[in-house]
């Protein structure tokens, strides 16, 4: 079996774009993979095109690690537009092997260290505020009142994890990194109006974005440490200073996670062999599921569980689930719910995502490859059109308010 075309495909997603991988062998076998980020995708897209298809066409699809070696060497350097890229490729070709072999791709890593994946849920930072099955976004209740009716509702849906973001910290593009008083008050007010709402029942995830300097993190993970967080994620950028992780890391009882910009077992690995992670959260469609592994073998050596990031496209939450399931060290999968997505998110795929989900986990399809069928021409009934930098300022709040 020989590869013979490779296509990105970009689709509109709501408020990102999802880019789906086609790559179709000469054995009329056809595997779907993932390389949806939030930015950028025409640039994922060009690299797939120009720089990545024409070094795969007339290889094997079952030497999986030898291509991803030989693609990452010929890259050069790494960087986010290159490993999102290559993750494309690579998670298509365990769609075929999976399709050879007639199983799912779950059993090829090693098979299921669990029977249904925990899902956290993102986000709980208002009430009613989604497309609720139509194409228009709208806003929702983000008073503490509000607040606490979606962590309610996000209990009585059974899920037993949610994320939640800060109050009160700058607008970007403001180069201020510093949470005042005020700020770190108003998001430990937020934070404990969840905890009433839903006891000690559901873990609550804070996501920063990679806002804060070192000394605010440290006051608001000190302030936070009553409410027995899950992970404190992303305070500061990972690109910055694995030293400083450390620190903070050491300052606090607050697990400390981060993890969705680092790309491969070596980036993890200058924050874990220095201590500077409680909690580790690779996003496996943009690690790949080889590079995947390999950090979560590297945090299991180091006692540490995972807790993926994850807001992309459905086809990279059956994906990333496929490999939490093998993973004896995970924790919980980042999962955006039906009515925050646009309402052919479930018309893209069969089985529906939305399907799969129950009580808070996600039950994995049991078809071979990811066990989807994807539907190219309800993809193509929604073009490309960038809509992040869009959203992202709508109403004069940031994007990750609005649960990135």
């Amino acid at each position: 079996m020989k590869v013979t075309n490779v296509t990105p495909i970009l689709c509109h997603g709501g408020y990102r774009t999802w880019t789906f991988v086609k790559v179709e062998t000469d054995a009329g076998i056809t595997g779907w993979g993932d390389a949806t980020e939030w930015v950028r995708a025409q640039a994922h897209a060009r690299i797939i095109e120009e720089d990545l298809a024409p070094l795969v066409r007339g290889e094997n699809p079952f030497d999986i690690e030898k291509l991803w070696q030989k693609l990452w060497v010929a890259s050069y350097v790494g960087g986010k537009d290159l490993n999102v890229a290559l993750t494309g490729i690579e998670t298509a070709l365990w769609d075929i092997v999976g399709k050879a072999l007639g199983t799912p791709v779950y059993n090829l890593l090693g098979g299921r260290c669990v029977e249904r994946v925990r899902l956290y849920y993102d986000f709980c930072n208002s009430y009613g505020e989604g497309f609720h099955g139509t194409p228009t976004w709208r806003d929702g209740d983000t008073s503490l009142q509000g607040i606490a009716k979606q962590a309610a509702l996000i209990k009585a849906q059974k899920f037993t994890a949610l994320k939640t973001h800060p109050l009160g910290l700058a607008l970007r593009p403001a180069i201020t990194r510093a949470a005042s008083l005020k700020a770190i008050t108003a998001t430990v007010e937020k934070i404990r109006t969840i905890r009433e709402a839903v006891g000690d029942e559901v873990d609550i995830c804070m996501d920063l974005n990679n806002r804060l300097d070192l000394p605010s993190s440290m006051a608001l993970a000190k302030a936070l440490e009553p409410y027995h967080l899950l992970v404190l994620e992303d305070p500061i950028r990972q690109d910055e200073s694995p030293g400083s992780y450390r620190r903070l890391a050491e300052a606090t009882a607050t697990p400390i996670g981060t993890g969705e910009n680092l790309y491969t077992v070596w980036e993890f690995r200058d924050y874990l062999e220095i201590g500077a992670l409680d909690v580790a959260m690779p996003d496996f469609c943009h690690t790949g599921v080889l590079q995947g592994r390999k950090i979560a073998a590297l945090a299991e050596a180091y006692h540490l569980p995972l807790v993926p990031h994850n807001p992309n496209s459905p086809l990279s939450t059956i994906i990333s689930a496929h490999l939490c399931a093998s993973l004896p060290n995970f924790l919980a999968l980042e999962y955006i719910p039906t009515e925050r997505e646009p309402p052919w998110r479930d018309g893209i795929l069969s089985p529906p995502l939305g399907s799969l989900v129950k009580d808070g986990h996600l039950e994995l399809p049991t078809g071979p490859g990811w066990g989807v069928e994807m539907h190219e021409e309800e993809i193509a009934r929604h073009p490309y059109e960038e809509v992040w930098y869009h959203v992202r300022m709508q109403s004069g709040r940031p994007r990750e308010e609005r649960g990135k």
